[in-house]
């Protein structure tokens, strides 16, 4: 109970105002009373105790120099000779003729005298004596100029003892001085206070207020407010303690100093200079009635989250909470996300404006005092906004699962890396892709362009096709006239990018092939002469088409014109990554590796499937929520877009006949489970359509390229289990019956 309540009452103020004034008494009492100080005590004893001490000594000499003349020798037992002393301070005793040994009694109050010892030898003219410390030795301020400047003891003359040199007697005698200086305690006096001002200095650096957390744990810097930044900078400097501070916690130099000037920074220059930290760019937008300075930022393409663009507001100096929280309530944004700049902290709380932007309603993000810091000094501020943007906004406004299209943004693409490197690390050379709609064939060609962009010996252009007409297309991308042919558009860039390969990636181009073969090949055989000739490379990319024409076109000009890339279902330790590593990026995660695992096995190691499961599971994050759960799982397997990105496989070609095949295969697989070419064939026959062996290969070939289905061995099943929830098991009879008869009545 007493040690709680002192630990109540010993306060920080308190402490140290105890500690000023012990500090306060101890240097008052070395000056005023140094006999009672600590300090300077035993200096001051030894001062007052060295007369008596020599003058008993000198008695000793006296009565026994007085002794030695009356005997004629010195006498055996010197005790007999002792001189009386009221309060004896020595013990006298003699190890051999001429030679004493005097030990000082020990007594406190004889100061550093206390024990020590000094031994004595008289000439045989007995005028002369000579000393040396003894076991312990006497200090050698305490031993007088007489003493250490006699001739050499009997010791030195017998070859027992070190002789006295010039050197030890020059020291000696500057010894003696120091003794019988009477300042000699307010030297000592001076050291102890030096002593206390050096440990005083490490305790002011170790506690100071502002520069303590930053000594003691280095990490705390980066989450100073930024107003503070200046101040620490002068007193780290003062003491030298920056650099060694800077490096503990792991920020540049230069960091340190922009982030230092930020503090005296207008808002543009804030602007700016909190943009460049995450590679966006920063300019003025005008015509807002909020008080303050606005400007529109842009990110970069591969920002691993969905945000192009983004506005920031900077507050006019001064201004209070409730007058900003107004104006953003009436200020229309839109939907662009608005980062707000504030000195939100312990000093100067702005609680309203943090429950104002903690409501995933709006589309403000706070960004306080500590946090401008750490986006200032961290090593990767990107993650500083990533964070601030995942803990105030829905995660679904900025999330980083691409859903539609082809992948963009190079932190949101996984796996394909030994495609990647068959078309990047080798020379330049034609490749036809080919695989079903949302397996990956334009994320794969973005990303082949995005590895080759910057190439010293290759420029790649991406050419993504709205319809047949290659020609028109490619000469408007180019700035030419539509009419320019394929040689002409080609002799253009070469002209353009002169000394360098010309790499064409051609997507979405099933339609141009689909042409292409009801018009005798004209412009797939133009591609291929310019191939030949070297002048360009192309890599296409299409689904059934463009494999009908390579691979079951004999006479087709894209006959081993490339190499054949088949699409199919991401690697499974890129399945996920592309579902866990977005997620940590925004502080997000599932909670097990089994939901991880379940979700790719249910969506076939299809990378979009995989995307979109994720994006669903956001959906059904609570607010708060940071882990997603079983619930959320099964919340988004059940997801209404899942279900619609699996449609579509009943119209995989353009031929009504091809795509009533197609769904009679994927019936009878939803019925049996799996299927075979065997089973299929006896099951037309069996309901009296002719069966076609070669239209059915074409269709598990097409099923399979669509990633519909999947071959093991001479069995195919559905590669994506989720298939199998698409159909009830009384409806999938009265389908299948019903695509039979129409089969069968044509």
């Amino acid at each position: 109970m007493i040690i709680e309540q002192l630990k109540s009452w010993m306060t920080w103020p308190v402490a140290r105002a105890l500690l000023i004034a012990g500090v306060t008494l101890f240097v008052g009492s070395a000056l005023l009373t140094p006999h009672l100080n600590p300090a300077t005590r035993g200096s001051v004893r030894t001062y007052e105790s060295i007369g008596p001490v020599w003058g008993e000594l000198v008695q000793w000499r006296v009565a026994l120099v007085q002794a030695s003349q009356e005997l004629g020798h010195w006498p055996k037992d010197i005790q007999k000779y002792a001189p009386s002393v009221a309060f004896p301070k020595l013990r006298v005793t003699s190890p051999g003729p001429l030679r004493l040994q005097v030990d000082v009694i020990n007594d406190p109050a004889l100061g550093h005298l206390a024990g020590t010892q000094v031994l004595l030898h008289m000439t045989p003219d007995m005028y002369h004596w000579t000393c040396r410390p003894g076991k312990p030795p006497m200090p050698a301020g305490a031993l007088p100029i007489s003493c250490a400047a006699g001739p050499q003891s009997q010791d030195s003359q017998d070859g027992k003892g070190d002789d006295m040199d010039p050197e030890a007697v020059r020291q000696s005698r500057i010894a003696a001085v120091e003794a019988a200086d009477p300042f000699g305690w307010l030297r000592s006096l001076i050291k102890w206070c030096a002593l206390i001002f050096a440990v005083g200095a490490v305790v002011w650096v170790l506690r100071h207020p502002l520069i303590g957390p930053a000594q003691l744990r280095p990490e705390k810097l980066l989450r100073t407010p930024v107003s503070r930044l200046p101040r620490i900078d002068q007193l780290l400097r003062t003491v030298g303690r920056l650099r060694a501070t800077l490096e503990a916690a792991e920020v540049r130099t230069k960091d340190w100093q922009s982030a230092v000037q930020f503090a005296h920074d207008d808002a543009a220059d804030q602007s700016m200079v909190l943009a460049e930290r995450v590679s966006a760019s920063s300019q003025p937008s005008r015509d807002w009635a909020l008080p303050g300075a606005v400007f529109e930022w842009k990110f970069p393409p591969d920002l691993p989250v969905s945000l192009d663009r983004c506005l920031l507001y900077v507050p006019q100096p001064g201004l209070d909470e409730a007058t900003v929280l107004r104006q953003l309530r009436a200020a229309q944004t839109g939907t662009d996300v608005l980062l707000i700049l504030c000195d939100h902290g312990t000093e100067n709380p702005w609680p309203l404006l943090r429950a104002h932007t903690d409501d995933g309603a709006n589309l403000h993000v706070m960004v306080d005092s500590a946090s401008q810091t750490e986006w200032l000094l961290a090593r990767e501020p990107l993650q500083v906004l990533l964070r601030l943007l995942a803990a105030q906004l829905r995660v679904t406004r900025i999330s980083p699962y691409q859903t539609r299209g082809g992948v963009t943004r190079e932190g949101s693409f996984f796996g394909r890396e030994q495609l990647l490197a068959r078309v990047v690390n080798r020379e330049p050379a034609n490749y036809l892709v080919v695989g079903g709609r949302q397996l990956g064939k334009s994320s794969l060609l973005k990303a082949v362009q995005r590895r080759l962009q910057g190439h010293p010996q290759i420029v790649c252009h991406y050419v993504s096709l709205r319809d047949h007409r290659l020609s028109p297309r490619m000469a408007l991308q180019f700035g030419l006239p539509a009419d320019t042919p394929l040689e002409a558009i080609v002799d253009h860039l070469q002209a353009q990018y002169t000394g360098k390969r010309l790499y064409l990636l051609i997507d979405e181009a099933d339609l141009f092939f689909r042409d292409e073969s009801n018009n005798g090949y004209h412009q797939l055989s133009t591609l291929r002469s310019l191939s030949e000739e070297g002048r360009c490379w192309f890599m296409l990319a299409g689904f059934w088409d463009l494999y009908a024409t390579a691979v079951l076109d004999y006479q087709s000009p894209l006959r081993n014109f490339g190499e054949v890339l088949a699409i199919g279902g991401l690697e499974r330790p890129a399945c996920k990554a592309l579902a866990t590593e977005p997620l940590r990026r925004l502080r997000l995660g599932f909670g097990g590796d089994a939901l991880v695992e379940r979700l790719v096995d249910a969506s076939g190691q299809r990378a979009n499937l995989v995307a979109i499961l994720c994006q669903e599971c956001l959906e059904a994050l609570k607010p708060g929520e940071r882990v997603i759960e079983k619930r959320h799982l099964d919340q988004a397997l059940a997801s209404q877009p899942v279900q619609d990105a699996l449609a579509g496989w009943g119209r995989l070609s353009p031929d009504d006949a091809a795509c009533r095949l197609d769904r009679v295969v994927v019936y009878h697989v939803a019925q049996q489970g799996q299927t075979s070419l065997v089973a299929l064939a006896g099951l037309l026959q069996g309901h009296g359509v002719q069966a076609d062996a070669q239209a059915l290969r074409q269709s598990l070939a097409r099923l399979q390229l669509a990633w519909v289905l999947r071959r093991e061995e001479a069995i195919y099943s559905f590669a994506i289990p989720l298939m199998t929830a698409q159909f009830e098991p009384s409806e999938v009879e009265l389908l299948l019956h019903q695509e039979l008869a129409v089969m069968a009545k044509a």
